[in-house]
C-alpha cells in the first residue's frame, strides 16, 4: 500500500529527474537529511522522490521512526494532509513523536481539536505514554475552544503522567484555566511548574494582567526578578503595563519605565508601544508619550496608532491629523485600528470632505470589510450630519453587528428622526440581534428628542421585562426627560422616586431642566435644593432656579438667590459666541 502512495505522488509530481533517483542511493543518514532539506524548502516533489527510495529499502527503513516521522512532517509542511494520514496509518511502528506531528497539525493549521484529541486516545490505547509536547498541544488547541472538561481531564493526566511540572504544560494549563475557569485555578496550575523559564513566567503574568488583577500581576512580577536574577524581557514589561488603565496607577506605570530603561527595553518597539498606550491613559498629558514614541528605533503601525489614540485621548484633534498626514508620508500603511482612531478626529471637526478622503482609503485597502472600521465610519457621517452617507455605509458593510445596529439607531435619534431610529430598532430584533444597554439608551433618546413619550414607556417596559436589563442612571433621565418634554412633571419626579434615584444628580437635572421650560416653580425649587446638597461645588441648579424665578417676575426671590451664589464663592461661567 505505501508502494501505492508514493507512486500516486509521484504521478503528480511528474518534474521528478533520474538524477534525484539516483541521488537516493545513499545510506539512510543521507536519505534523512535529504528529507530535512526538501521539507526546509517545501519541495514536495524531492520528498516524493524520497518516499520511493523509503519503499525501496522498506526492510531496512521500517526500523527507523526518524525517518518515516520526517516524511511526515514534510507532507504536512507541504499541506499534504490526506499523504500524511495514509503514511501514518500504514507504519508499521510509531512512537510519540509520531502522533506529536499529527496532533500538532490538527491543533494548529487544521484547527480541528476533535480529531486530534482522537488521535491522543489512540495513542493511549497503544500503550504510549504522552510527553510535554503532546499535552501542551492539546491544551492550546482546548482553551480556544472553551471546553472546560477536556482542559481538567488532560489536567489529570499531566499529574498522572508527572508532566504538570513541565514549563511547556503548565504554561498551557495557566493559560486554560484563565480564560475559562478564573485566575484562582491558574495560580494554583503555575504553583505546580518546578522549572520555571522565561515563557512560564509570561504566561502567568499576562493571565493576571488579562483577568484585571493588578496586585497579582506586579506580584509575579517581582517574583519573577526574584527568582531569575532580575531579568526580565519586554513580553513581561508589556503584560505588566496592560493594567496601567487610569491616572493613579501612573506611578506603577513609571516605575515599569524605569525598568525598561534601565535594561534598554524602552528602543523596542512593543515595550514603546505599551508605555505610549500607558502614559497616554494614565493623563500624564501627550509629552511624555511623545518622548516614549520619538525614541523607538524601528516604529511600526501598532506605534503609530498608539501615538494617533494618545493625541485623541487629550482631545487633540488637529494634531491627530497631523499626525496621520506624517504617518502616511513616512510610509506606513493604515489598518483597522488605525482607521478607527483616526476617524474620530474628522468627526469632532465635523469635516465631511476630509472623512471622505479617508473612506476612499479604506475602500483601497484590505479592511474596508472590518466591522470595527465601518461602525467609525457610520459614527463619522452621522456626527459630519451627512445621514444619507452613515445609511450606505450600514447598507453596504458585509458584517454587522449591535454596536453598527446602535449607531445607527442613536445617529437618526440625535437627528430629531425619532420614527426611524424605533424603525431600526425593531428591525435590528426582527434579524436576531439582541440589544443591550446602549441600544436601549439610544432608542429612549430617540423617543425623548422625538417627543415620543408613549413608545420610550414601551421600551422601558420591554429592557427590564423581555430582556432583564436593569436600568441604569442614563436610562432613567431619559425617561424623566420623556415626561418633562410633555410637560409631565409630577409624573417624572414620581418616577424618579419610584425607581429609587433621589440620590442621583443626573435625574434631577433632567427634571429641573424641564421645570425651567414650562416655569414649573415648586417643583423646580425641590430640585434645585436637591442638587445643591448632592453637587454642592455646582452652580448649574442657581442659574436654572433663577431663571425660573425671572420668568415669574419674582425678583427679590432672584436677587436672595444671587446672594447666595456670590456668597458661596462660586461664578457663573461666561458664555461665549463663536462666529
Amino acid at each position: 500500500m505505501l508502494r501505492k502512495i508514493a507512486c500516486g505522488i509521484l504521478r503528480r509530481q511528474s518534474s521528478c529527474t533520474l538524477s534525484r533517483q539516483r541521488y537516493y542511493a545513499g545510506n539512510l543518514a543521507e536519505l534523512s537529511a535529504a528529507l530535512h532539506s526538501f521539507t526546509a524548502s517545501g519541495d514536495l516533489c524531492g520528498g516524493a522522490a524520497a518516499h520511493a527510495r523509503i519503499i525501496i529499502l522498506h526492510d531496512l527503513a521500517s526500523r527507523s521512526f526518524s525517518l518515516w516521522n520526517k516524511l511526515l512532517k514534510l507532507y504536512l509542511s507541504c499541506g499534504q494532509s490526506r499523504d500524511a494520514r495514509r503514511v501514518f496509518d500504514r507504519m508499521s511502528e510509531r512512537d510519540v513523536v509520531s502522533y506529536n506531528t499529527l496532533i500538532s497539525d490538527h491543533i494548529h493549521r487544521a484547527r480541528d481539536p476533535i480529531e486530534a484529541v482522537l488521535l491522543y486516545s489512540q495513542m493511549l490505547e497503544e500503550g504510549m505514554i504522552p510527553n510535554g509536547i503532546t499535552l501542551s498541544a492539546l491544551l492550546s488547541g482546548y482553551n480556544a475552544c472553551k471546553f472546560p472538561y477536556v482542559l481538567m481531564q488532560l489536567h489529570s493526566h499531566s499529574i498522572k503522567f508527572g508532566l504538570n511540572s513541565d514549563g511547556f504544560v503548565g504554561g498551557a494549563l495557566v493559560n486554560g484555566y484563565e480564560r475559562i475557569t478564573g485566575l484562582e485555578d491558574a495560580v494554583c496550575a503555575f504553583d505546580d511548574i518546578t522549572e520555571f523559564d522565561s515563557v512560564s513566567w509570561n504566561i502567568m503574568i499576562d493571565a493576571c494582567a488579562c483577568s484585571g488583577n493588578k496586585e497579582k500581576t506586579v506580584a509575579i512580577f517581582l517574583r519573577m526578578r526574584s527568582e531569575s536574577g532580575g531579568v526580565f524581557d519586554c513580553f513581561a514589561l508589556t503584560s505588566v503595563l496592560k493594567t496601567c488603565l487610569e491616572r493613579r496607577d501612573l506611578e506603577l506605570g513609571m516605575q515599569i519605565h524605569s525598568c525598561a530603561l534601565k535594561f534598554g527595553l524602552d528602543f523596542d518597539t512593543p515595550a514603546g508601544n505599551a508605555l505610549v498606550t500607558m502614559y497616554s491613559r494614565c493623563g500624564e498629558g501627550i509629552d511624555s508619550a511623545v518622548r516614549v514614541f520619538e525614541g523607538i528605533q524601528e516604529p511600526n503601525i501598532i506605534t503609530w496608532t498608539a501615538m494617533i489614540g494618545a493625541l485623541a485621548q487629550n482631545d487633540m484633534t488637529k494634531e491627530v491629523i497631523n499626525f496621520y498626514r506624517k504617518m502616511l508620508r513616512e510610509g506606513i500603511t493604515e489598518n483597522e485600528f488605525s482607521f478607527a482612531s483616526v476617524l474620530p478626529a474628522f468627526s469632532d471637526l465635523s469635516s465631511v470632505e476630509h472623512g471622505r478622503m479617508v473612506h476612499s482609503r479604506i475602500l483601497k485597502s484590505k479592511v474596508q470589510s472590518d466591522v470595527g472600521v465601518g461602525n467609525a465610519l457610520m459614527d463619522m457621517y452621522f456626527k459630519c450630519g451627512s445621514l444619507e452617507d452613515a445609511r450606505l455605509v450600514f447598507q453596504t458593510m458585509t458584517i454587522i453587528d449591535v454596536v453598527s445596529w446602535t449607531i445607527m439607531i442613536c445617529g437618526y435619534g440625535q437627528h430629531g428622526k425619532g420614527r426611524e431610529a424605533l424603525g431600526l430598532f425593531e428591525l435590528m430584533k426582527k434579524h436576531g440581534f439582541k440589544p443591550d444597554g446602549v441600544t436601549f439608551l439610544g432608542a429612549l433618546s430617540a423617543c425623548s428628542h422625538g417627543g415620543l413619550l408613549n413608545e420610550g414607556l414601551v421600551i422601558v417596559e420591554s429592557m427590564v421585562d423581555e430582556y432583564c436589563i436593569k436600568p441604569k442612571k442614563e436610562h432613567c433621565a431619559c425617561v424623566v426627560d420623556l415626561f418633562g418634554r410633555a410637560g409631565r412633571l409630577k409624573e417624572a419626579e414620581r418616577f424618579i422616586k419610584e425607581m429609587g434615584m433621589e440620590s442621583d444628580s443626573l435625574v434631577w437635572e433632567t427634571l429641573l431642566g424641564a421645570c425651567e421650560m414650562y416655569g414649573e416653580m415648586e417643583l423646580g425649587k425641590r430640585s434645585a435644593d436637591k442638587l445643591m446638597v448632592l453637587k454642592p461645588g455646582n452652580n448649574g441648579p442657581y442659574v436654572s432656579l433663577s431663571n425660573i424665578y425671572a420668568e415669574q417676575k419674582m425678583w427679590e426671590e432672584k436677587s436672595k438667590l444671587r446672594q447666595r451664589l456670590d456668597a458661596s464663592g462660586m461664578r457663573k461661567e461666561v458664555a461665549q459666541s463663536w462666529v
